[in-house]
């Protein structure tokens, strides 16, 4: 099964800067978001996961530091731009969690270089190889699932939709991001009655009850939510 595209986060208050950026990972092959604001960025970072975060730290509104320091929260690699000469920003960024720096103005090549090893580094450090709720096991190298126990066969989209809900554990994960994430579609006609079809069949294949689901739940009008606790080995 194909992995998904790694995904970039660029926030800086240069349009030019975000534009450059824009191009240049997306011709690498990377996703790319990019947000002029921290307060932006923020909001992003609520309802999508990243692999980087480039942050320019010199920010109106909310400054780059207090947005590292939030995404640092949520376990996302930062690697830092500035124009700062000042040794002292560029310790405090690393002291606060940003894991590299880059001074502008920036090499082309060298900013795509570091961003594809911290990239490689995260990766390698971080790749989960199961997922365990109370009653259903996901093996993330084999993509096999057990539900209590008993090995269920599950499409490519019903795996990929359960890995997805898993993952968000307790978060409502919204009709347009299921979209995105397992059909790598933003819209299309008639999408919402692909996904709860998709859902049927997989409450059919793990619920002790798919009536009454106590897994998979449905957010009226916003999305789905998976309940159980998940262990992430």
């Amino acid at each position: 099964m194909k992995d998904r595209a790694k995904r970039i986060l660029v926030v800086d208050d240069e349009p030019h800067i975000l534009k450059l950026l824009d191009f240049l990972l997306s011709d690498e092959g990377y996703e790319v978001e990019t947000a002029e604001t921290g307060e932006k960025a923020i909001e992003i970072c609520r309802h999508r996961d990243f692999d980087v975060a480039v942050i320019d730290l010199a920010l109106p509104g909310i400054d780059g530091f207090t947005v590292c320091k939030r995404l640092q929260k949520k376990g996302i690699p930062i690697l830092m731009l500035s124009s700062y000469d000042d040794d002292e920003y560029v310790i405090a960024g690393l002291e606060i969690g940003a894991v590299d720096y880059v001074k502008k103005p920036f090499n082309h090549r060298e900013l795509i270089l570091r961003i594809a090893k911290l990239i490689e580094r995260e990766s390698a450090k971080s790749m989960p190889k199961k997922m365990i709720s109370s009653h259903v096991e996901v093996d993330l190298e084999s993509e096999q699932v057990k539900c209590r126990g008993k090995p269920v066969r599950l499409t490519p989209n019903e795996y990929l939709l359960l890995v997805l809900l898993m993952r968000r554990r307790g978060a409502v994960v919204s009709w347009d991001e299921i979209l995105h994430e397992v059909w790598n579609a933003d819209e299309w006609e008639g999408a919402r009655e692909l996904i709860k079809v998709n859902i049927r069949r997989l409450r059919m294949k793990i619920e002790e009850n798919p009536n009454q689901p106590r897994m998979i739940v449905s957010q009226w009008g916003r999305g789905y939510r998976f309940l159980p606790e998940v262990t992430v080995l």
